[in-house]
């Protein structure tokens, strides 16, 4: 398990000031570059600003930059870290939610059902790949309601720390 807590860039995020955040992470990625933990983080920071970034208050963003960062950083996650379970999982989901902000629309969106299934089958006890993997599927919701309970028993050990990724993740399935 990873933890996912970055002091730094917690408070960073938490204060609004995306652009340093941002600047922290790409600095740790070049420094750590096989540790996915940062590049799970900085991908998160883009794909949650592209998505949500016109309802955050905060420094504005230059969307652009923010495109061409998640390019890369799936680029690179996809040929480094093509067997770790988080980052299947954590760009399984960011892919599959809002596939548009990857490349095309439904090659894209399958990818990352793909990277969903495959986090899953690295690790099937794991309440959060597995609630994720069975959510890629339509019309589960009867199905994976046991799932979802499971999940909640863990949020808070498997999501410290107050940044962006731990929160997301802790509001969405409490």
């Amino acid at each position: 398990m990873i933890n996912w807590k970055l002091k730094d860039v917690d408070t960073l995020e938490n204060q609004g000031k995306w652009n340093e955040a941002k600047s922290i992470l790409i600095k740790l990625c070049k420094d750590n570059p096989l540790e996915p933990k940062y590049f799970i983080r900085l991908g998160f920071l883009c794909w949650y600003l592209l998505v949500e970034g016109h309802t955050l208050d905060g420094e504005r963003v230059n969307s652009k930059e923010l495109v061409i960062t998640l390019e890369e950083v799936t680029s690179f996650g996809l040929e480094n870290f093509k067997n770790n379970e988080n980052f299947l999982w954590s760009f399984g989901y960011m892919i599959s939610q809002f596939p548009y902000y990857f490349g095309d629309y439904f090659s894209w969106e399958k990818k990352g059902c793909k990277m969903l299934e495959r986090a899953y089958r690295l690790c099937p006890n794991d309440p959060i790949f597995k609630y994720s993997y069975l959510g890629s599927f339509p019309n589960t919701y009867n199905k994976i309601t046991v799932e979802r309970l499971n999940v909640q028993a863990v949020l808070d050990h498997r999501f410290q720390g107050t940044g962006l990724f731990s929160q997301y993740f802790k509001d969405i399935w409490s």
